[in-house]
């Protein structure tokens, strides 16, 4: 494999592919400077961190960036700046980070829409091959197929019903090219069923006609839908994790229920601008990790919903590299392309 320009330049390399700009600036846990641990002797980090979080608050990646935020506050002597910026399912977040001075204070959630963007034929204003460089995983979420209270309570009995009912059948997704909408378009293809597909602008949305009984099921993340699940306003019929979840330990996998290989989680980490110092990264990656395999952190994931997962930076890009070839065969299967 030829090195890429970012690496002839001394720059590390990376292979990734991958709504208003409005955003309120969040100092998380100031009161953390008062405790902190000296920093180490290269002087970094010498101010405050600029996170640059690609979903909305209340979102997936944001959940997790900020279970971590305080712990590494503490341990970097720094707050850490939430920065949102939503958009083009995180590519604007991701075109603000690359033009980023590389020096450690501004960095960059990685979220699933990341492995997405380059294989669904999006225009992006950046290049996902050299800008980046990853730096630790946070968690992962599994995703949920569920119904109405009232719908099937099986995946089998859900596919028996929409395999009677050709094209009478809704289900339900969080927008096109969405990590939901391609699970769907998965498990459309691997049940060979085909109901009707309706995008919505999110998942608060879409749950709001399924408690209405407007829709039939879809697969959404886990803390979208847990509290609904919980509550029993929803009913979780499986999860597209590897193994059984926590939360929900009597619902089974898609696996278990005769899918084989079905794999669906959403997940996030923290990455920055290419041509970060290797002692950044490394100070960066150690602190990542220490946050994340705290008891109280680890904890707060899985209260969410999710599954704490700490990673090194090159196992964090392996995984998104597998993501991204992953999700291409099922992007190119479906035929599924946005235009934005």
């Amino acid at each position: 494999m030829q090195p890429t320009r970012a690496a002839k330049h001394g720059r590390r390399s990376w292979t990734a592919a991958g709504l208003p700009l409005v955003a309120a600036l969040a100092v998380v846990a100031p009161q953390a400077i008062a405790q902190a641990q000296p920093r180490s002797g290269d002087g970094y980090p010498s101010r405050p961190i600029r996170m640059i979080v690609d979903f909305s608050a209340g979102g997936l990646s944001d959940q997790l960036v900020r279970a971590v935020a305080p712990k590494m506050s503490e341990a970097l002597g720094q707050p850490m700046v939430m920065d949102n910026r939503p958009g083009a399912a995180g590519a604007l977040a991701y075109s603000i980070a690359a033009k980023a001075v590389p020096d450690g204070h501004t960095l960059v959630t990685l979220s699933t829409g990341f492995s997405l963007n380059l294989n669904l034929g999006v225009k992006l204003p950046f290049d996902t091959d050299r800008d980046f460089i990853p730096i630790g995983m946070i968690g992962t979420t599994p995703n949920v197929l569920v119904t109405g209270s009232k719908g099937a309570k099986t995946v089998a009995e859900l596919v028996a019903t929409v395999r009677s009912k050709p094209g009478a059948t809704n289900a339900a997704s969080t927008g096109i090219g969405s990590t939901p909408h391609l699970t769907l378009e998965l498990f459309k293809s691997v049940a060979k069923i085909d109901p009707t597909h309706v995008p919505f602008n999110g998942s608060g949305p879409a749950i709001a006609d399924m408690l209405g009984g407007r829709l039939d099921f879809m697969f959404v993340n886990m803390p979208a839908s847990l509290g609904h699940i919980k509550g029993g306003r929803i009913q979780a019929l499986a999860v597209g994790s590897e193994k059984r979840s926590p939360q929900l330990p009597d619902v089974p996998t898609m696996e278990e229920s005769g899918y084989k290989g079905f794999r669906s989680t959403s997940w996030a980490g923290i990455g920055g601008p290419a041509g970060l110092p290797k002692a950044v990264v490394a100070r960066l990656s150690k602190e990542t990790i220490a946050a994340v395999e705290s008891p109280e952190v680890r904890e707060r994931i899985t209260a969410a919903g999710g599954e704490a997962r700490s990673s090194t930076p090159e196992q964090f890009s392996a995984f998104i590299k597998d993501e991204i070839v992953r999700w291409g065969r099922v992007i190119k299967a479906a035929g599924v392309r946005v235009d934005r």
